[in-house]
C-alpha cells in the first residue's frame, strides 16, 4: 500500500509540476538573467518542491507552496550570489591594494636610486644614466670620449655602490 501512495503522490508532483512549471521558470527568471544558470537554479527548485512534496500538508494552494519554495530557493541562490561578489570585490581590493602598495615601493626604490646616481661624480653620473637609458658601451664610450672597456669597467663599479647601498637599506 505504501508503494502504491508513493506512486499516486508522484503521479500528482508530476501534473502539479507540468501545470505550474511556466509560474516557476518566471519567478526563477525574475531572479537570475544568465539562462544557463536559470536552467540551473530551476533544477534546485524543482529539486526542492521533490524533495519536499512528501510534508506538504494541504494548508495552502499547491501553486502557493511551490512559488513560496521557488522564492525561497532563489533568495538563497541570490543570498549566495552577493556573497561570492562581495568576497571577489574585497579579494580584488586585496590585490589592487598589494598592486598599489608594490608600485609605492617601486617608486620609492626608484627615487632612492635617483638620489644616489646624483651624488656620484660627473662622469660616473653619465656613463650610469646613459646606461640606464639603453645606450650600449660602445655608445656611451662615443659620448663621455671613453674607451668601451673604460666603460665596463665603470659600470660595474657604480653597479656595486648602488648595489650595496641597496643590501644596506634593506637590511
Amino acid at each position: 500500500m505504501m508503494f502504491f501512495k508513493s506512486w499516486r503522490s508522484q503521479s500528482t508532483l508530476e501534473q502539479q509540476l507540468q501545470t505550474h512549471l511556466p509560474m516557476l521558470e518566471r519567478i526563477v527568471a525574475s531572479y537570475e538573467a544568465i539562462p544557463a544558470i536559470q536552467q540551473e537554479l530551476m533544477q534546485e527548485v524543482v529539486l526542492a518542491i521533490w524533495s519536499s512534496f512528501d510534508k506538504f500538508k494541504g494548508d495552502s494552494a499547491m501553486k502557493t507552496y511551490f512559488a513560496r519554495i521557488a522564492h525561497n530557493r532563489c533568495i538563497s541562490h541570490v543570498d549566495k550570489a552577493v556573497k561570492n561578489l562581495a568576497e571577489q570585490e574585497l579579494s580584488e581590493h586585496v590585490c589592487q591594494s598589494a598592486f598599489i602598495d608594490e608600485q609605492l615601493s617601486e617608486q620609492q626604490k626608484y627615487q632612492q636610486l635617483l638620489a644616489q646616481i646624483r651624488q656620484l661624480p660627473t662622469m660616473q653620473k653619465q656613463v650610469i644614466s646613459l646606461f640606464l637609458e639603453g645606450f650600449s658601451y660602445q655608445q656611451i664610450a662615443d659620448v663621455c670620449g671613453l674607451t668601451t672597456s673604460n666603460v665596463g669597467v665603470m659600470l660595474n663599479r657604480i653597479k656595486q655602490q648602488l648595489s650595496q647601498f641597496f643590501t644596506e637599506e634593506s637590511s
